[in-house]
């Protein structure tokens, strides 16, 4: 279902992104052209509060504990429905827009919430902020705002994206982790004489992946601000900018397993796992997928740098939760969201997480693995961070994405059409919102 779409200024975006780079612990990266409903008044219905999450099985230890943990405190009682996450994004605003929609939801910072909020089906939760939120970052407190900064959002966590690989597999292929884009096409063309596919991914049934690579080789190549603008409408996917994201998106084509458009994301972790493809682009949610006997021996590294004259961006994508402004128990569903946004909280969640997220609240205790403290560590020395395709842009622009990555994966030949149909659609969905 396609939502209604507004756009935060592009300098404003650019000027989050700076100062969350640039916080000496940073805290996670919704602004809305939109108002938010003002805030419930009266007494709540009685019953449980549905929280509505769309958290993976590796993530959902954590959510339930979470659950758990404020239903003993006896200020009420929060029922978990626990979502796939395909199913979940599809639905959300079906569930949003019914006459009897679950009262929370766990979701996306940026333009997914803003979406959202812009329709009028977001409860106000300014009194969460006020009664206890003061520690959070202002970049992540503006992020949480609409644009007359009414907050609607109350983040939990961010993570990273990486190039992954495994420490032996790399070793046995005599290859040392890239850092330039030369050095990774020569490490790609490296690997593939081997009989090894260098990369992969999980297109039939997770196409937005795609919208990874997109996304870096833009910023790495064009820098954060274009691609912010790219994605807010102020420039266009048919523009030499965008062409020459494409020429170096086709150098990496032949190093991708054959059949990456008919294989699902299962398949590729598979095959990742078992050597079959050497690397994966992919965000620290993926880790827990990787087999138990091989995750002490799992890496990343940075996606390489293209122009070096380019500040480096990196996507920091942030999820946190959101409200029905239809809840019937809106009191409830803002002391439970208080509870979220606690340290004790966040620090249990971020424990059930398998060291995939890093906590909004700078006060939550959590122990950094070796990959997290190195993705902690890439995301606060980047210049500029955003968060993804889909967050940026709006849920409505990811199909178009989707359609034309995936056409000019099968077909690059035809990039002049693609990019020229891929436009005309964003157009239309701008122009139907």
């Amino acid at each position: 279902m396609e939502s209604k779409m507004t756009h935060m200024p592009r300098r404003r975006l650019a000027a989050l992104g700076v100062s969350i780079a640039a916080s000496a612990l940073l805290a996670g990266c919704v602004a809305t052209g939109g108002t938010a409903a003002g805030p419930a008044v009266g007494e709540d219905e009685s019953g449980p509060l549905v929280l509505q999450s769309r958290f993976t099985d590796a993530e959902k230890g954590g959510m339930e504990q979470l659950v758990a943990g404020f239903n003993e405190l006896g200020e009420g009682e929060v029922e978990l429905n626990s979502i796939p996450t395909s199913t979940f994004n599809a639905q959300l605003p079906t569930y949003l827009t019914s006459a009897t929609p679950p009262d929370v939801y766990t979701w996306y910072a940026g333009q997914a919430t803003r979406d959202f909020a812009e329709q009028d089906l977001l409860l106000d939760l300014s009194d969460v902020w006020e009664s206890g939120m003061g520690d959070f970052s202002p970049a992540l407190r503006e992020l949480s705002q609409t644009e007359d900064g009414t907050e609607v959002f109350v983040p939990t966590g961010y993570y990273w994206w990486g190039v992954y690989y495994f420490k032996s597999d790399f070793e046995k292929l005599g290859i040392e982790p890239p850092t330039t884009w030369d050095e990774f096409l020569a490490a790609c063309d490296q690997i593939k004489s081997q009989g090894v596919n260098p990369l992969t991914m999980g297109l039939s049934d997770n196409a937005w992946l795609a919208s990874a690579w997109f996304d870096y080789l833009d910023l790495r190549i064009n820098g954060g601000d274009y691609h912010l603008d790219l994605l807010s409408g102020d420039e266009s996917f048919d523009s030499p900018e965008v062409r020459a994201v494409f020429d170096e998106f086709a150098k990496v084509l032949p190093f991708f397993d054959p059949a990456v458009l008919g294989t699902s994301h299962n398949q590729a972790m598979s095959d990742f796992a078992q050597g079959k493809s050497a690397m994966y682009l992919l965000g620290a949610w993926a880790q827990p997928s990787v087999p138990e006997d091989r995750r002490d021996d799992l890496a990343f590294f940075q996606f390489p740098i293209i122009d070096p004259d380019v500040p480096v961006a990196e996507e920091a994508p942030t999820d946190g939760f959101i409200a029905s402004v239809k809840s019937t128990r809106p009191q409830l569903a803002k002391r439970f969201l208080e509870y979220v946004a606690s340290a004790e909280a966040q620090s249990m969640l971020m424990k059930g997480q398998q060291g995939t997220a890093l906590a909004a609240n700078p006060e939550a205790e959590q122990t950094l693995d070796e990959l997290a403290s190195q993705g902690k560590e890439m995301l606060e020395s980047a210049a500029q961070v955003t968060q993804f395709f889909n967050r940026d842009a709006g849920d409505a622009l990811q199909g178009p994405a989707d359609a034309a990555l995936t056409q000019f994966i099968a077909q690059p030949e035809n990039i002049d059409a693609i990019l020229e149909e891929w436009q005309a659609a964003a157009e239309r969905v701008r122009a139907g919102s």
